[in-house]
């Protein structure tokens, strides 16, 4: 099959709750410069597909309260390669969504679903492992995803366990899935040296996931089948899907689909792969002074403080002093100082919004 049937759709709708109180349900983390580089992980995602994909085959996923948002940071991007999600409602609608409209405009479209917040250091490794896998699909009736061998035991990402027999072309059958188990099965998982993790990175044919998904959801398929009959305009068929998106039920694609299908494959590979997804991988990931500190911004004085995130504003005098392990966020309505620990950042965002303060979300 050729190239131009290939396809990227980025899925940039999430509201990135963990990077609270920076990222808000009205710029989420993935509109966000999390490494202070000049580009949001939505920006980076789109520029490392680019080696992959044509650009004007690039669709983003997004909700539509988030146009506007991927406009400005995307003005390349033609507008109707934006498709908006009418309410929020897991990834599971979305794909579909994906899938329809991509079938629509070429019955052949083989498709790479990326998150928009996940970091790669080798590229090039990247790249040549997504083509590899774009060539399998086009050809092959399967879902795919790329697993990572786990360098320890970590309990935040899924593990994918896959089938002894190992083919020549490395596509391997998926035998279990299992999502972020407790720390005691991540140690086991990782030394057994049979498990890898799940990137959330899946690649298809439109036709493929559509079929494979009726199978598993009927009724929302059957909505969707009805959204693009072939006589429908584009804009009949935005009317209608915006009057059954909200009926969805809010499922997730791994649930819904990726434990469940029996034609899923994995392609494992080594690129220095992970999923940013809470304040410790920022400062993992971002530059470092002497002391293991991390300033993404602020006017600061730091005394005897090491392995601290720091986002503050500039037009203040910040110091700190003995602190080890922490995180600083000041924006015009929140300060919050907290361990590195994703756990607790939840839990304050949650407590507030269940005392009514949504105006902090």
């Amino acid at each position: 099959m050729s190239a131009n049937h290939n396809y990227l759709v980025i899925m940039a709708g999430g509201i990135g709750s963990r990077f609270w109180p920076l990222s808000r349900m009205s710029v989420p983390k993935q509109f966000i410069d999390f490494f202070a580089t000049g580009k949001t992980l939505l920006r980076q995602t789109y520029e490392r597909f680019l080696k992959i994909v044509p650009a004007d085959h690039i669709i983003i996923s997004t909700n539509l309260a988030y146009m506007e948002l991927v406009q400005e940071q995307l003005p390349e991007v033609d507008p109707q390669n934006i498709l908006r999600e009418p309410a929020f409602r897991g990834t599971a609608p979305s794909v579909a969504l994906a899938a329809y409209y991509l079938r629509t405009i070429d019955p052949e479209a083989n498709i790479v679903m990326a998150p928009a917040d996940q970091y790669i250091v080798n590229e090039e490794a990247f790249c040549a492992d997504m083509l590899r896998a774009l060539d399998y699909t086009a050809t092959h009736p399967h879902l795919v995803t790329l697993g990572i061998k786990p360098t320890h035991p970590e309990t935040r990402y899924g593990y994918i366990q896959v089938d002894e027999e190992r083919p020549a072309d490395g596509f391997c059958k998926i035998k279990t899935f299992t999502e972020k188990p407790q720390p005691e099965f991540a140690r086991i998982f990782t030394e057994s040296g049979e498990f890898y993790w799940n990137t959330g990175l899946f690649i298809w044919r439109a036709q493929t996931i559509i079929d494979t998904m009726h199978t598993l959801l009927p009724d929302m398929m059957t909505q969707f089948d009805r959204v693009f009959k072939e006589y429908r305009t584009r804009d009949e068929r935005r009317e209608e899907l915006y009057r059954c998106y909200e009926s969805f039920i809010h499922i997730s694609i791994d649930y819904a689909v990726i434990e469940k299908a029996p034609n899923m494959y994995m392609l494992s590979g080594s690129y220095g792969w992970m999923d940013i997804g809470r304040w410790e991988d920022v400062w993992q990931e971002s530059a470092k002074d002497t002391h293991g500190n991390v300033v993404h911004s602020g006017n600061c004085e730091l005394y005897d403080c090491r392995n601290n995130l720091i986002i503050l504003p500039d037009n203040k005098k910040t110091i700190i002093q003995g602190l080890d392990g922490y995180f600083f966020c000041a924006t015009d309505d929140i300060v919050v100082i907290c361990p590195l620990d994703e756990k607790n950042i939840r839990h304050f965002r949650t407590d507030l919004q269940t005392k009514g303060e949504e105006g902090l979300m």
